[in-house]
């Protein structure tokens, strides 16, 4: 039992049991008090592996490593009795939720008109039935907590919500109101229920989206259709899969023919048709046909499992506007004291002085915030778009520069090798032999192209030089018979090694005349050919150009690592004015640097090695789906498919996001001003007023967790 990883505010630790998990958490919370109250727990027990999210405070994360490590060493099932009996995989049998690899509980939630009209229900019947004289007692109890935690708070020094809350249910008892201290405690705990609500919500729904049906998997072995278990799945199993049924590991086609529905992460609603050779992944649906599937990914290593381990993380990357809401409710409740003195100087009436306790800003700004965050990310999910963290929901919609690498965004990511030219004696055959040679060690679109087209060629290259080395953004090399040979950029060959060029003008201009893409070779400090390979646009790349003009995008900046000729029949053929041509990793992070200097709002588009640097730099990097394993670890948005559109929707939703969190301040302040001046001047009671407060709290709540998108 061991700290496996940390960052500030996330902590991941394993634990021989749930009990020793359900102990570290009871050690946090004993320690720390308020600091952990709010922190996420988490744990696995088919893993061994549990999480902590809480505020993200890197000397707060140090001392609970203190603690935890403390706990895990000396925690012992004996010591937690109420837990021996836990059913194993029961996420709440000591009180935590499971952390799946991949699989949250699929349970489905009970629908929140329900939960609130249960509530309502169990609240008024309860009154009803109970004898007059037991309803103070009765009300008194089921206050008590929220009074405690206010005291609590109060003794802690600390002058936030909770105190008010507390104050404006104390004020009621006080003054005899036992329904309208019952109807504020209900109408609190309904706004909070719908917080939980949305959270778990999207949290299952991301689930639905990729997970299975937890149903068996049928396999074959030894040519026999063979049902076994989701667990016991492994890389290399062929998976059986007919109609209706979901698709439980990623993988290729290795036989058959089938229509998948794969609206889950691609987020087109019509189904496509997968055969031989064609990718498919995990959670889509196979709507007709029968097919086969080589599997390359089960368990965590599935995209959905890494996409939902990204949704949990996320939970500790709070937007902005998110803290800002929490500090400004907190920064309010002084005021509310403040005035509810005042009006009580002025008038010697403790009616009027409570209705400034009875309605304040700070709960429904509080509590909406972060359900509009949430539904937000969750929509944006839907969409094909993985935003990482709220806050990156608010720099998306500020988004106003644009930079997006051509190879891998705007094109397909697969090019196809289209010419071969030998020069100095050399022939195609040993040139395609040996670049296939070298680019089979590295799994990238263009290295792919290359042993693709030596396949088809029938060409063996056996290996028969030294180790290759990878030289980033530059090329490759490696030594054949003693003598060095290099594979990469124009740049690379000529300008860092000084191969020289002349001599070979003419089959290099046959390659590149066109506006392919090239790769040169040498041997021995000479140049031996040239390979041209043609990577074809999206067919969406022009559409959404436009799309993001009409956005209002300032700055679209095109990059490319490629010559001056491709860079520009693309920029061209794409009607894109700015772009740069031969650009090294280094210079796409000065050029985003710059832009941020600039005052521009950045967002930078990649999926390479060479990417990941200025996805870092820039205010919100975004990943494809196919890009390298650092670009999707350094990027803030993920696209889940190859739809270019998902960004847009991402940005739009943003947008409106941002514009709903405006107007529930407005609403949130206009209408409980004019509650609190009704009830100074003695227009509503004091009940009155606090049904119409908790009333407007529950209506912006809901709000918040509206769809924004249109229904396609």
């Amino acid at each position: 039992m061991s700290i496996v990883r940390s960052i500030p505010g996330r902590i991941r630790f394993e634990a021989d049991s749930e009990q020793a998990a359900l102990y570290c958490k009871d050690s946090l919370l004993a320690e720390f008090g308020d600091d952990f109250e709010e922190a996420e727990f988490y744990y696995s027990e088919r893993s061994g592996r549990g999480l902590v999210l809480f505020e993200k405070d890197r000397q707060l994360t140090d001392k609970a490593i203190g603690v935890m490590a403390k706990a895990l060493k000396t925690s012992l099932v004996s010591d937690l009795p109420e837990c021996r009996s836990a059913a194993l995989g029961d996420e709440n049998a000591c009180g935590l939720p499971a952390l799946s690899n991949g699989a949250y509980e699929q349970d489905e939630l009970e629908n929140p008109f329900w939960i609130v009209a249960k509530k309502v229900f169990n609240f008024y019947t309860t009154r009803l039935l109970m004898p007059m004289a037991l309803r103070p007692y009765w009300t008194a109890f089921s206050v008590a907590p929220l009074i405690f935690e206010g005291v609590r708070s109060l003794f802690q020094r600390k002058l936030n919500v909770a105190v008010l809350d507390a104050a404006a249910v104390g004020s009621a008892l006080a003054m005899r109101d036992y329904g309208t201290a019952g109807t504020i405690h209900l109408l609190l705990d309904i706004s909070e229920t719908l917080e939980d609500w949305t959270r778990e919500k999207s949290r299952k729904d991301l689930a639905s989206l990729f997970a299975g049906d937890g149903k068996p998997a049928w396999v074959l072995r030894k040519g026999e259709e063979v049902q076994i278990a989701l667990e016991d799945l492994v890389v290399g199993d062929l998976v059986v899969v007919r109609s209706g049924s979901r698709i439980p590991v990623d993988g290729v086609v290795a036989d058959g023919t089938a229509m998948v529905n794969q609206a889950s992460m691609t987020g087109e609603p019509l189904s496509v048709k997968c055969s031989v050779g064609k990718e498919v992944y995990a959670g889509t649906v196979v709507e007709e046909g029968k097919i086969v599937i080589l599997s390359e990914g089960v368990g965590d290593q599935t995209r959905f499992a890494k996409i939902a381990q990204v949704i949990a993380d996320s939970e500790s990357m709070k937007a902005d506007i998110h803290g800002q809401a929490v500090k400004l409710a907190d920064k309010i409740v002084p005021f509310s004291f403040i005035l509810s003195g005042i009006i009580f100087a002025i008038t010697r009436n403790w009616m009027q002085a409570a209705a400034v306790l009875m309605a304040d800003y700070s709960c429904a700004i509080k509590l909406s915030t972060p359900l509009a965050v949430r539904s937000a990310m969750l929509e944006s999910a839907h969409c094909g778009a993985l935003i990482k963290g709220g806050k990156y929901i608010e720099q998306l919609s500020q988004v106003d520069a644009i930079v997006l690498d051509k190879t891998g965004t705007l094109t397909r990511a697969t090019p196809e090798v289209v010419d071969i030219c030998p020069v100095n004696g050399y022939t195609r055959e040993f040139i395609l032999r040996n670049a296939a040679c070298m680019e089979e060690h590295f799994p990238h679109p263009v290295a792919d192209a290359i042993v693709r087209k030596a396949d088809e060629e029938g060409l063996e290259h056996d290996e028969r030089h030294a180790e290759v080395d990878y030289i980033l953004a530059h090329g490759i090399s490696t030594t054949l018979e003693g003598n060095r040979m290099i594979l990469g950029s124009r740049h690379f060959i000529h300008e860092d090694e000084g191969v020289e060029l002349a001599g070979a003008e003419d089959q290099i201009k046959r390659c590149t005349e066109n506006g392919l893409s090239t790769l040169y070779m040498a041997v021995g400090n000479k140049l031996a050919g040239v390979i041209a390979l043609e990577d074809p646009l999206r067919e969406s790349a022009y559409r959404f150009i436009r799309r993001l003009e009409n956005i209002g995008m300032k700055r679209i900046i095109m990059l490319t690592g490629d010559g001056e000729a491709t860079a520009r029949n693309v920029a061209a053929e794409l009607d894109i004015d700015e772009y740069y041509a031969q650009v090294l990793p280094h210079e796409k992070t000065e050029l985003v640097d710059r832009l941020r200097e600039e005052g521009y709002v950045v967002a930078m588009v990649g999926d390479g090695i060479n990417d990941s640097a200025a996805l870092s730099h820039a205010h919100v990097g975004v990943s494809m789906k196919h890009g390298a394993d650092i670009a999707q670890e350094a990027c803030d948005v993920m696209l889940t498919s190859e739809r270019l559109d998902s960004l847009i929707d991402a940005m739009s939703l943003s947008k409106m996001v941002m514009r709903r969190i405006k107007r529930n301040y407005r609403f949130i302040v206009g209408s409980n001003t004019l509650f609190i001046g009704l009830g100074i001047f003695g227009i509503i009671t004091p009940a009155m007023l606090a049904f119409l407060h908790n009333s407007g709290t529950v209506m912006t709540c809901a709000y918040s967790m509206r769809p924004m998108l249109p229904e396609q």
